[in-house]
């Protein structure tokens, strides 16, 4: 019985990283894993080469061969050599490609050979059809999500299609100038959203957060700009209600179904002009996953940007982006790296990357010094009154009090 393993391929794509660290970023994107490499030493250089680029340490890639790590080792020798072996076999980006899909094919295989497998023996220990078949479901969607690296995020047209069945569920069981935030005033002390900036918006818990980073989301597609969201909190059905309650002025009690309303053949109107608007448009791409590492982002970034440019980065919210490294570290040093690397995106992309954070019970920011650090804006929507404040400002004034504050029928703030 095969393997299923291509051990040219394995080696070819950790050929390609030796070469060309980021070439790491791009095969993440491609959904290649610890768990896509069978032959044990491209696993191994795998391993150990995406912790150094994890850490910046891209130099010491570049010469891992002659690294501590490798001639320190028993038969340190050898290894070296045959590291440089795998060196020399890049013969460029042209063949990635073709290496990625299959290697990515071989995972799949061994995977379903393990799905067959556990199928079978479960039939023989006497399990029923239902769970045999259930197992077969769960491994088949594994299988599916291998195989595409698209499988965690949603086009407008899928996302918007969610929502409109949502919504079915719930009533019938009863320049220099930067991208605008859609808030006047917000844009006149700030210039609006400039590429390469990282805005944070802080607020207590359902204290406006996700209302102020949507509307600053309808601003940018109103403007024709293509915008990427990473919703952690929120399931994309929800973000198309809050949007379509923005946009259309439909309230949005009655829109979700609260407290026994129901929409009106006005509102189902509107909310066929706002999904009519967006499947056009084709321009928001949203990332719902409830848990999501900062590789992760990086990686669909990469894998998005190849498939078409992008304007804004929108994250909702950055205490909930995970590490894949560095889960001991202390929380300030853990928000201190994912906003250093979110900068670093904003900077890459040359795009605004808006994110939100949350305000301790004494109305301050949450690991101020980490993220004050790399913001380049930061807004404070206060506890007390729902008021907005601007907390820093790279690009004018900060500790100005604006006169806005929150709508929460229409999901948005307005000015007072």
């Amino acid at each position: 019985m095969s393997d299923y393993t291509n051990t040219v391929a394995e080696a070819y794509l950790v050929s390609a990283i030796l070469n060309d660290p980021d070439t790491i970023t791009e095969l993440k994107g491609e959904g290649i894993t610890q768990a896509s490499f069978h032959t044990h030493l491209p696993k191994l250089l795998w391993n150990k080469l995406t912790k150094l680029h994890a850490m910046e340490r891209n130099h010491e890639i570049e010469v891992y061969e002659m690294s501590d790590d490798v001639t320190g080792s028993p038969n340190g020798h050898e290894l070296a050599h045959q590291i440089s072996t795998i060196r020399g076999e890049y013969s460029g980006k042209q063949f990635l490609k073709s290496h990625i899909k299959t290697v990515k094919e071989q995972e799949a295989l061994r995977k379903g050979h393990v799905v067959a497998s556990g199928a079978l023996q479960a039939l023989e220990h006497g399990s029923t059809p239902e769970e045999v078949s259930e197992a077969l479901r769960s491994g088949s969607e594994a299988i599916t999500g291998i195989l595409s690296s698209q499988a965690d995020w949603k086009s407008a047209e899928k996302s918007v299609e969610e929502f409109t069945e949502m919504l079915m569920r719930i009533h019938q069981e009863k320049s220099e100038a930067g991208i605008s935030t859609g808030v006047h005033w917000i844009d006149h002390y700030t210039g609006g959203m400039r590429a390469n900036e990282l805005w944070v918006i802080a607020a207590p818990t359902s204290g406006g957060k996700t209302v102020l980073l949507l509307q600053s989301l309808v601003s940018a597609l109103k403007l024709g700009k293509r915008v990427v969201m990473f919703s952690l909190e929120t399931d994309a059905d929800r973000i198309h209600g809050r949007l379509a309650c923005n946009t259309q002025n439909i309230p949005m009690g009655r829109l979700m179904g609260n407290a026994g309303e129901v929409m009106c053949k006005a509102d189902f109107q509107k909310v066929k002009d706002y999904v009519k608007e967006i499947k056009e448009a084709d321009n928001l791409i949203i990332c719902d996953s409830d848990s999501i590492t900062l590789d992760d982002i990086e990686a669909k970034l990469a894998r998005i940007s190849e498939l078409g440019s992008f304007d804004i980065v929108v994250i909702d919210y950055i205490q909930l982006v995970e590490l894949a490294d560095g889960k001991d570290l202390p929380r300030h040093e853990q928000i201190a790296k994912v906003t250093r690397r979110l900068k670093q995106l904003a900077k890459r992309y040359q795009v605004p990357i808006i994110t939100a954070s949350q305000l301790n019970d004494d109305g301050r920011l949450r690991e101020s010094r980490a993220i004050g650090m790399d913001a380049d804006v930061v807004l404070m929507i206060s506890p007390e009154d729902s008021s907005i404040g601007i907390g820093k400002n790279r690009n004018g004034a900060r500790g100005v009090k604006l006169p806005l504050a929150l709508n929460g029928v229409y999901q948005r703030f307005e000015q007072v």
